[in-house]
């Protein structure tokens, strides 16, 4: 008749034990010098041992060699224990006991001496399940029993067991089995009952266990049955309802790529597959755990087949450590407000959706909780642009002015949004302001360490220049200029009158004020107002050198061709298509890496640098020393890129200052020349010219959407 493996693989002496090393320990020292207590309690979860330690044991007290560690396995009393039916040995089900009738049953036949063996053993298994009567009448008993009785207690939880029968016994905690162990003692077994088994069969089978071996050969039994004879890694995967964990490193890719695309396909795939979303969730759960894992203690980490191994390492360098965390607990929050929504399926997918919506705070950025402290503190201009997330907070506090509709969409009625919302630019720029840090986040580590610089000159800045950097930055970089969200900016103006409605222009919006106040003066300076700004702001708390972006300013706008004077801002910002084939240029770099799936993070990497050599060829990549951190963490990525555009390419880094031309400073250029032509045009704008001159106001706002 066929036995289980569970049975038929059961351990029968402290050797062939599988882990569990500190309780097979102290037993067998114990045995070996005679130091043995009247009662043991074994704890610990399902199917790591417990019964069997506690057979074991009674097999080496009633063994006819002795007392020993290592049972005979060969007279009566061993094969009657192996076959359970040994007399002395006396198993019981507390979950079928609990009276106290049966208790008091059991303690009358305690004092007498063994039938045949050297001890009488009671094993009573899940002894929690006594009841409390029951183990008021164990008490005394279990304190001072006859020289030849033993008590071996096992439970599932401990912490039902009354102190005063924990403290009369030596308690040994049994830890669930490591991945590892349970996958080589199953390969074992298999190669024992000549069964083909694919290794990533096991190792699911060893992980499904969760800690239980009893659980591991449970599951191999029935992936034999399910395989015809046979273990194959799929069909442990269907039979056990499991989720390939491809699909969940797809899914974590995407959300940080932004591919709103690929995220939809992954959900729909979800939902075709009725899968079940708690444990996609786990699942999810546990792979971001293993990646931080494999960024700062890759010793830990578990060990996957050859081929899980390599996209998960691959993976781990791609997302930061930052978003790892924050993806984590965002993670962590959705699972456990699943049973509060609707649907799992519909808390899963709002979880998968907050992951795309949220990101970190990036270096340049700060809360709006944070703006409004430092907002109280200015009590003149700034000299200096701040970020467009504080600037809306502000322009929401103001009451604003709607002038005549017909009169605001006059000078627009040739503008083109589809234009503008295919620039493959400003998606980049859009990603990178969303999903990843900027590269600053990781030079600042390198680069400022105990002292504020100023992003001028970079040399240490007092207290009071301090507090204001944290607001102010330079207005050629991407959030300076550019909100990236879908709302249209609010065009605000105060006076000394009060009075004044909503306006909402399209797409390009100015912050119009009459006299400057503590909580309208964190705004970008206009190119026009800012001789006067620079004269009044001298005794202000931000007493700052003038930007070299500021003044880069007045100077594109002085050298307007009459070219770009004619274009739409949108239009300036467009980049102009290139034949990738040659040699590599500056322009054919930048129209490569900003059409390309690069992350935002590597597009960040690539515009500081320049690329020289052949496309698919010999290629080199000049960048500056400072970014060589950022650079060893993001390198493979962009190799692979252009090797699978380009197979024959051989990429180099050179470590150098770059004295042409970047990528970032053309983008630069190209945003100061947008912002000058948007200026123009509010100021050509017949509801813009009414309010400045109505109010005495001036424009201190420019923002592009």
């Amino acid at each position: 008749m066929y036995q289980v493996l569970a049975r038929k693989y059961r351990p029968r002496n402290f050797n062939e034990l599988v882990g569990q090393n500190h309780v097979s320990r102290a037993l067998t020292s114990a045995l070996e010098r005679g130091r043995l207590h009247h009662a043991y309690l074994f704890t610990g979860t399902r199917g790591v041992g417990k019964t069997t330690i506690a057979r074991i044991l009674a097999k080496c007290l009633n063994c006819e060699t002795g007392v020993t560690s290592t049972p005979c396995e060969v007279c009566p009393t061993c094969k009657a224990v192996n076959e359970g039916r040994f007399i002395d040995l006396i198993e019981i089900d507390a979950a079928s006991r609990t009276k106290v009738e049966d208790t008091r049953e059991l303690l009358d036949n305690v004092p007498y001496a063994p039938t045949q063996g050297r001890f009488k053993v009671y094993l009573i298994d899940e002894v929690h399940m006594l009841s409390t009567h029951s183990f008021n009448a164990l008490l005394k008993t279990l304190e001072e029993p006859p020289e030849h009785v033993k008590f071996l207690f096992a439970t599932t939880d401990p912490q039902k067991l009354p102190i005063t029968v924990i403290s009369r016994c030596l308690q040994f905690t049994l830890r669930p089995l490591a991945v590892d162990e349970i996958t080589e003692h199953l390969s074992n077994i298999l190669k024992q009952e000549q069964i083909q088994a694919e290794q990533d069969a096991i190792w699911q089978i060893a992980e499904s266990a969760q800690g239980s071996l009893r659980d591991a050969l449970s599951l191999t039994d029935q992936a034999i049955a399910y395989g015809q004879g046979e273990i194959q890694h799929q069909d442990v995967k269907d039979m056990l309802g499991l989720i390939d964990r491809t699909i969940i490193y797809d899914l974590i890719l995407a959300i940080h790529q932004n591919q709103k695309a690929r995220v939809s396909e992954l959900l729909m795939q979800f939902r075709q597959q009725a899968l079940d979303v708690s444990l996609v969730l786990d699942q999810l759960i546990s792979t971001l755990h293993e990646l931080a894992l494999l960024q700062y203690l890759p010793e830990l980490s578990l060990k996957y087949s050859a081929e899980i191994n390599q996209k998960i390492m691959q993976l781990s360098q791609c997302i930061s450590a930052q978003d790892l965390q924050l993806y984590y607990q965002v993670a962590c929050k959705g699972r456990a407000d699943l049973q509060l929504a609707v649907t799992q399926e519909q808390g899963f997918e709002m979880c998968v959706l907050r992951l795309l919506a949220f990101r970190p705070l990036q270096p340049n950025e700060i809360p709006v909780s944070q703006a409004s402290v430092v907002t109280q503190n200015v009590q003149s201009v700034v000299p200096q642009p701040v970020h467009s997330e504080v600037l809306q907070q502000q322009a929401s506090q103001h009451v604003a002015v709607e002038p005549d509709p017909v009169e605001s969409t006059a000078v627009y009625d040739d503008f083109d949004e589809s234009q503008y919302d295919d620039d493959p630019f400003n998606e980049v720029a859009a990603q990178s302001s969303i999903d990843e840090p900027s590269s600053d986040d990781f030079l600042e580590q390198d680069t400022v360490e105990d002292e504020v610089l100023s992003p001028a000159s970079n040399t240490p800045l007092n207290p009071a220049q301090a507090q204001s950097e944290k607001i102010v930055f330079d207005p050629s970089s991407d959030d300076a200029l550019f909100g990236f969200d879908d709302e249209p900016a609010a065009v605000s103006t105060t006076a000394d009158e009060g009075s004044s409605d909503d306006f909402l222009f399209d797409e390009i919006a100015p912050l119009a004020t009459g006299e400057a106040t503590p909580t309208e003066s964190q705004a970008e300076v206009p190119v026009q107002a800012q001789q006067a700004v620079e004269e009044t702001a001298q005794d202000s708390l931000f007493d700052l050198a003038p930007e070299p972006a500021v003044s880069a300013h007045r100077e594109v706008q002085d050298n307007l061709t009459d070219t770009s004077s004619k274009l739409m801002p949108q239009d300036i910002l467009k980049l102009k298509p290139q034949v990738l084939e040659g040699e590599w240029t500056v322009d054919k770099w930048e129209y490569w890496f900003r059409n390309s799936e690069l992350s935002p993070a590597v597009q960040e990497l690539a515009q500081q640098g320049v690329m020289t050599g052949q496309i698919n060829g010999e290629t080199i990549f000049h960048i500056p020393k400072q970014y060589e951190a950022l650079l060893t963490q993001l390198q493979h990525a962009l190799e692979q890129a252009l090797k699978t555009e380009w197979p024959g390419t051989h990429f180099q880094v050179h470590y150098a200052d770059v004295e042409t031309t970047t990528p970032y400073s053309m983008q630069s250029e190209r945003k100061e020349k947008a912002y000058a032509r948007a200026a123009e045009l509010l100021h050509a704008e017949p509801a813009v010219k009414e309010l400045l001159q109505n109010f005495d106001g001036e424009i201190q706002n420019i923002q592009l959407k």
